[in-house]
């Protein structure tokens, strides 16, 4: 049997989640910078003696700098290809912020419910299952809360503990929905028993795409698993910080409706000079 660790394993389980054109070639960059790293002198053994045309290194080349030499070029051209995509990404990025739309971006720890909220606030149908990793493809809608409120919210992909730096940079353009965002909706699954873990792991990650500076509600989602009532609290300063709510029975949703309106109102009276 195959023996995978557990980058391996995470990339793997990216693989088979892929959908779209860009997130099949972000899980392919991960995978190739993750194999070329392991490439060790170690395959000297495979030594072959290559005389074959349009190789540039000629006869005695080993094995290894051949397999180099072709996961840099693939390499090369995904990254290519993917910085075209990062731009036209940033471009309606910055179509939104010139168009003063409050923009709001899901984040939690993988299989937390975001899709499962996305859905429930959009009344979109993208796919929520039990599953790690469920979500890759950043997914962008409008939300229509309350008239006057011009909103886009995105459901990204899951964080996960020790996220692998190779996917942290090959989905560093989908991750840039959450650092340029106005609000963070970070949702987590308080039935699970490693919730105060998995807060720390995402905060952790939030702080090394640079959005640890977003303005964030707290979603304890799942509620209907340990019969919890729905509710919120607020901070210090009167904001709705903390939402507790089950998205898929939808008990709790008006609360976390009324945090956002809250949020988009203190924005709109920010972008027009009153501080009050």
């Amino acid at each position: 049997m195959r023996v995978y660790d557990r980058t391996a394993l995470i990339l793997f389980i990216f693989s088979m989640r892929a959908k779209s054109h860009e997130g099949k070639m972000q899980v392919e960059l991960a995978h190739l910078n993750h194999l070329s790293s392991r490439l060790t002198k170690g395959w000297s053994h495979l030594e072959r003696q290559k005389g074959g045309i349009g190789v540039r290194g000629g006869p005695g080349e080993k094995q290894i700098e051949l397999d180099r030499r072709m996961l840099g070029q693939r390499i090369k051209q995904l990254k290519i290809k993917l910085l075209k995509l990062e731009k036209q990404r940033a471009n309606q990025r910055g179509a939104r912020r010139r168009s003063k739309v409050f923009t709001i971006a899901i984040v939690g720890y993988t299989n937390a419910g975001k899709s499962t909220l996305f859905n429930r606030l959009t009344s979109e149908n993208i796919l929520a299952e039990n599953k790690l990793f469920a979500t890759l493809d950043t997914t962008s809608r409008k939300l229509f809360i309350e008239y006057g409120h011009d909103l886009v919210i995105s459901d990204t992909v899951g964080f996960i503990k020790n996220l692998p730096t190779t996917l942290i940079e090959a989905f560093k353009s989908t991750l840039e929905e959450a650092s340029d965002a106005d609000l963070l909706l970070h949702i987590v699954d308080i039935s699970n028993t490693n919730k105060s873990e998995q807060i720390l792991q995402v905060e952790k990650i939030l702080e090394e795409i640079g959005a640890n500076n977003v303005q964030q509600i707290l979603v304890l989602n799942q509620i209907d698993k340990i019969k919890l009532n729905a509710g919120y609290d607020r901070d210090e300063y009167g904001r709705i910080n903390r939402v507790q709510l089950s998205a898929i029975k939808g008990d709790g949703i008006e609360f976390l409706k009324k945090a956002i309106v809250e949020r988009s109102l203190s924005y709109i009276n920010e972008r027009n000079g009153d501080y009050a």
